[in-house]
């Protein structure tokens, strides 16, 4: 039940981003240096990296676990790599969190949504990413151009909305609905 819920509110603060798009990536994709290059420059964004003590990688539209082998390749962040599937919703001071259920420390969550190479330059990429931590969250659209060396450029294309949330984590209801 509760890992229905974490689920559930995961999906919540990092909505899939790319549902209607039918070329959504395999998991090798997104767990290619492209990727690795995605999801480093967006916890490069996270104004909560200095208090969080954990990470979670999930990918995809749908919130998919990453491999062990590809969580390995943030050890150097300095933050403990925590699988997803240790993860777990619950109350803490009255608000709904998701945190680690042996160290009940709240993880950032970084999402790659998807990744697709330019329409316009097919070398280039198009990438879809969120971090949420506890109920902060921002979304991105972002363009990763190869660099000569090896390493990729990832710049910001803009900002995606998330729904405002309410006290249970939940999107709030538009203004005059019922």
């Amino acid at each position: 039940m509760l890992r229905r819920l974490a689920l559930l509110l995961a999906a919540c603060l990092l909505p899939a981003c790319s549902g209607d798009t039918p070329n959504t990536p395999s998991h090798q994709a997104l767990e290619s240096p492209v990727g690795e290059a995605v999801l480093r420059h967006l916890l490069t964004l996270c104004p909560h990296r200095s208090e969080a003590k954990q990470l979670t990688i999930v990918l995809g539209p749908l919130q998919d676990s990453a491999s062990t082998a590809f969580e390995d390749k943030f050890s150097d962040t300095g933050l403990i790599v925590t699988p997803s599937r240790k993860l777990v919703a619950g109350a803490v001071n009255g608000e709904v969190r998701i945190f680690d259920s042996s160290t009940n420390q709240p993880p950032i969550i970084l999402q790659l949504s998807s990744l697709l190479p330019d329409p316009t330059n097919p070398a280039n990429f198009e990438a879809v990413a969120a971090w949420s931590w506890k109920d902060k969250a921002q979304r991105f659209s972002l363009r990763v151009l190869p660099q000569p060396n090896g390493s990729f450029d990832v710049k910001p294309i803009a900002e995606i909305p998330i729904a405002p949330r309410n006290q249970d984590g939940m999107p709030a209801k538009p203004p005059g609905a019922n």
